[in-house]
């Protein structure tokens, strides 16, 4: 009989995981890519929003570059894919973080330089495209069948890990080693992670179509998203949870943009100086969504953990952006003091974090459930195609309008346009009847 531990986790199955060397060393470069990406990503928004402080494009450069990392992924993700289906995934895993290594010493010499930042930062995030398909299916190729769902759930928790770990460290990094610290530390790690790929053994595809002209890659491309799209738009159980996932991953995006901003509206501390209060939680608050999130569903449901989760997160927005007025003076006295502020802020992140968590999970379930095994893989395709489409015009929107008004106005009026959302999609479920508990046995 095997043998669970007390939340109920297979032992056997994490042992034998745990003691496969191919697997680990893929692992290992997963968490030191992972880290390294989100470390960067961070230490660029500080970077860019530095640069232009004290103009009125503050928060719209840091949109652009938030930009620059999620274009690549809708313009190259379905061509990169249908590629690495065509190479060795050992030699795309390599080559990748070995070329980021190389790439992101290039802010070394231009990081003063706006459009430079932005041109890199689009260069290494089309790299990217190629990297994720290829770890993707590489695990497959390293697990046997019955250490997969935990080898997927350890790759599923170093995501949300590596978030904690890598925002949290830009801020010190730059304090510590300096404005170039976080590019010659990003480089070493993704360095390594290469190097741990490099060890792997050979991952060849084993039918390999012949050549892919220039012009069948682009029909394929097209014809792909035409299918995805006809498939999801006639299909409630799949268009329901994409649109969540969607959702929840543009606010997510919108926020990060947005973030310096909030730091000094809200607390009046720049970014680098505030992560325990706003990166931290939130971190905390996307594991502790992810640990929660199994159990709540047993007792209210995927689809009403989803729905009151939209109608919850909605409401941590509008608070949010009315915290900037709890901390203004009025008549002289301020209504709460800047300590009050930042432990109600920190709660505030650590709530929308678990929040965004829960609701990703349970619809990514729910998405997995309603999608048959020959068109799972494509629906995935597009998810990912559409959530980077989806979040580009808020993240662009929300940027111009936090420069032309203020970053609180901008969070209210986001928390009461996903209220409103939220409720009108309440009750149709309520009218369809998919509000119910479900029923336990």
């Amino acid at each position: 009989m095997k043998k669970r531990s007390a939340l109920g986790i297979d032992i056997d199955d994490a042992v034998s995981v745990a003691r496969n060397s191919n697997f680990n060393r893929l692992w290992g470069s997963q968490i030191l890519s992972q880290v390294a990406q989100n470390l960067l990503n961070f230490a660029l928004i500080i970077r860019v929003f530095q640069l232009a402080q004290g103009t009125r494009f503050a928060n719209i450069s840091v949109a652009l570059l938030i930009l620059s990392y999620g274009i690549p992924s809708v313009i190259f993700a379905a061509a990169a894919g249908v590629f690495v289906d065509h190479w060795n995934r050992r030699n795309v895993l390599y080559i990748v973080n070995f070329l980021r290594a190389v790439l992101v010493l290039g802010y070394i010499l231009f990081d003063h330089q706006l459009w430079v930042v932005l041109l890199l930062s689009f260069v290494i995030s089309t790299t990217t495209q190629f990297f994720v398909p290829a770890e993707s299916a590489a695990i497959p190729s390293l697990v046997s069948q019955r250490q997969l769902l935990r080898a997927n759930a350890l790759f599923i928790f170093t995501l949300y890990a590596s978030f904690i770990v890598g925002y949290s460290a830009a801020a010190p990094a730059l304090a510590s080693l300096g404005l170039n610290g976080p590019y010659y530390l990003t480089a070493i790690m993704f360095a390594l992670a290469g190097l741990l790929d490099w060890f792997l053994p050979n991952m060849q595809p084993e039918k390999v179509i012949g050549k892919i002209s220039a012009s069948r890659l682009v029909r394929y491309t097209v014809k792909e998203v035409n299918d995805n799209w006809k498939l999801i738009r006639t299909n409630h159980n799949l268009a329901f949870p994409m649109t969540q996932l969607i959702i929840a991953q543009a606010m997510l995006s919108v926020i990060l943009a947005l973030a310096p901003a909030l730091s000094f509206a809200l607390l009046g501390l720049p970014i680098e100086q505030s992560s325990h209060y706003l990166i931290i939680p939130a971190g905390l608050g996307l594991i502790a969504g992810v640990v929660a999130v199994d159990r709540l569903v047993k007792i209210w449901g995927r689809t009403r953990i989803i729905a009151l989760g939209m109608l919850t997160a909605a409401v941590g927005l509008v608070l949010t952006g009315m915290l900037g007025r709890l901390h203004a003076p009025v008549h002289g006295h301020y209504l709460l003091t800047s300590d009050q502020v930042g432990m109600l802020v920190a709660v505030l992140a650590f709530a929308l974090g678990m929040l965004n968590a829960m609701i990703s999970v349970a619809a990514q379930t729910v998405l997995q459930e309603n999608s048959s095994e020959s068109s799972r893989g494509k629906v995935f395709g597009a998810l990912t195609m559409l959530i980077n489409v989806a979040a580009t015009l808020p993240v662009l929107f929300a940027g111009v309008l936090a420069d032309f008004t203020s970053v609180t106005k901008v969070m209210i009026a986001l928390g009461l346009m996903l209220f409103v959302f939220a409720s009108w999609q309440v009750w149709q479920l309520q009218q369809a009847g998919r509000l119910k508990r479900p029923v336990r046995a």
